[in-house]
């Protein structure tokens, strides 16, 4: 095995230390009540909503006359 070998090997061990970490603390959140366990964390209607409409070039032109409202 080589150097690339064991930099893939060194990469590897980092991700699953980062995923183990982040379990624990999501199990203690829960544990704690700030998260509930079938809670999902994703964006809201909303946000998606935001960025739709960010992403909308003719947004803007359409509701010109609504602005300040």
């Amino acid at each position: 095995m080589g150097f690339f070998g064991k930099l893939f090997f060194g990469f590897l061990a980092v991700v699953v230390l980062l995923a183990l970490f982040g379990f624990f603390l999501r199990r203690r959140d829960i544990k704690e009540g700030l998260v509930s366990p079938d809670e999902e964390e994703g964006l809201t209607q909303k946000a998606v909503d935001n960025v739709n409409d960010l992403n909308d070039r003719f947004n803007r032109a359409r509701y010109m006359d609504e602005d300040g409202k």
